[in-house]
């Protein structure tokens, strides 16, 4: 089957894009390479690694100790490593968002919208186990994986709860929050040629109301001086830094960069069409496919004032 991009989203982004329009969406329709992050709640990456590498799998390291790219493997997600949850099938950019929110040994955390679990795992990792962190779901089947993949990591410091963020009555309670926002998906296409079929700017945006109001709600769950990172794999600004600029308006929000060593990032927009977005937003993150032959990405690291 052919990658399918709509017109619609052809005619948007080859002129957001300009001369990098071709080659990006040369690397949309490309298969996305694997790539895992060891379960370090198990043992430790290097020994872990090692026991891959025996079976014939090519491992090598990326921008963190648990983060490896995969080759010489087929169906890794077959293994019997991979069931007894010792490492996670995850792709290289989805694994920002969290190393750029460096979660601390005694944080409570906040995993906004946490189904199925892949940042949970890493976050659970980056404190050793320790601290808390709540995992929220509102939907039953996802939350259902949710609870699966917690129990198979052996998550001890995660907390499922089944809920919808914007029901919290709560404020100012968490150290850090994650929110991994639903979104049109569009970064999805080089996992399923069919990802952009029902894509439409009305469902951007549909997507990019629901984002403003989770992103205000999870803002006014942060703690004074608390660190958010707000995420999507999505590329329009309608969804990243329109919502983020949403934000910057209550005053009380403050941008801090994001750098992962060994990986390419660029800068928020700052103008888009007739928007004129505030200067700090340049602090955010744009991950395009073609700089690290990853799925895209946007990540927005936001201190609370």
């Amino acid at each position: 089957m052919a990658t399918f991009i709509p017109k619609e989203f052809e005619e948007k982004y080859s002129q957001l894009l300009g001369s990098e329009w071709d080659e990006f969406l040369r690397c949309c329709k490309t298969k996305i390479p694997k790539s895992i992050w060891i379960n370090s709640l198990k043992a430790k990456p290097q020994i872990i690694a090692n026991d891959l590498s025996k079976k014939g799998w090519e491992l090598s390291g990326l921008f963190h100790e648990n983060a490896y790219f995969l080759q010489g493997v087929q169906r890794p997600g077959r293994s019997e490593e991979f069931a007894q949850g010792l490492f996670n099938l995850q792709e290289k950019a989805s694994m920002i968002p969290a190393l750029a929110l460096a979660p601390q040994k005694n944080d409570l955390i906040l995993d906004a919208a946490a189904a199925p679990g892949n940042k949970t795992l890493q976050l659970s990792c980056l404190m050793n186990g320790s601290g808390k962190i709540i995992a929220l779901e509102k939907n039953v089947e996802r939350f259902k994986s949710l609870r699966h993949n917690i129990k198979k990591f052996g998550m001890e410091n995660v907390i499922a709860k089944r809920m919808d963020l914007l029901d919290s009555q709560k404020k100012e309670l968490f150290d850090k929050i994650l929110l991994d926002a639903p979104c049109s998906s569009e970064g999805l296409v080089r996992k399923d040629e069919g990802a952009l079929k029902n894509w439409n700017e009305e469902l951007v945006q549909k997507k990019s109301e629901l984002q403003k109001k989770l992103i205000a709600k999870s803002f006014e769950l942060l703690k004074r001086n608390g660190v958010m990172v707000y995420s999507t794999c999505s590329f329009g600004p309608e969804e990243n830094e329109e919502v983020v600029q949403s934000v910057l308006e209550t005053g009380r929000a403050q941008l801090e960069r994001i750098e992962i060593p060994k990986f390419k990032i660029r800068q928020g927009l700052v103008q888009y069409g007739n928007k004129k977005f505030d200067d700090s937003i340049e602090l955010c993150a744009r991950i395009y496919p073609q700089d690290n032959d990853t799925q895209q990405f946007f990540v927005a690291k936001i201190r609370k004032k």
